[in-house]
């Protein structure tokens, strides 16, 4: 088993346990593995996006698609460009309708 497999197989089983800031780090090594390989990249986006880093994950994303551009790249291209995407979402803030300041949003009812 080569150190890239290696260091992918830990990153998943930390994911797995749900120790995402270890999995990203793990995934660090992934990527100073093999740094154009896309898949490190889309590994640790996901485990920032777990830890609510949606700027770094965005980050990554977008470093990961720069190597992601060959046919056999395209699973792992949608799956950082949905990522990104994610990322990009959560960073917008939630947009909350103020009607008036005694009335509540119509479908509000808490009585």
């Amino acid at each position: 088993m080569t150190q890239y497999e290696k260091n992918k197989e830990l990153g998943n089983a930390l994911f797995k346990q749900g120790l995402f800031r270890e999995a990203a780090a793990s995934y660090d090594q992934l990527i100073a593995t093999q740094p154009q390989n896309p898949v490190g990249y889309g590994n640790k986006a996901m485990a920032l996006i777990k830890l609510g880093e949606y700027a770094q994950a965005m980050q990554v994303c977008q470093r990961g698609l720069q190597y992601a551009s060959t046919p056999e790249h395209a699973a792992i291209r949608a799956k950082l460009q949905y990522r990104l995407e994610l990322s990009q979402a959560a960073m917008v803030p939630a947009q909350i309708p103020v009607v008036e300041v005694d009335e509540l949003p119509t479908g509000y009812d808490r009585s």
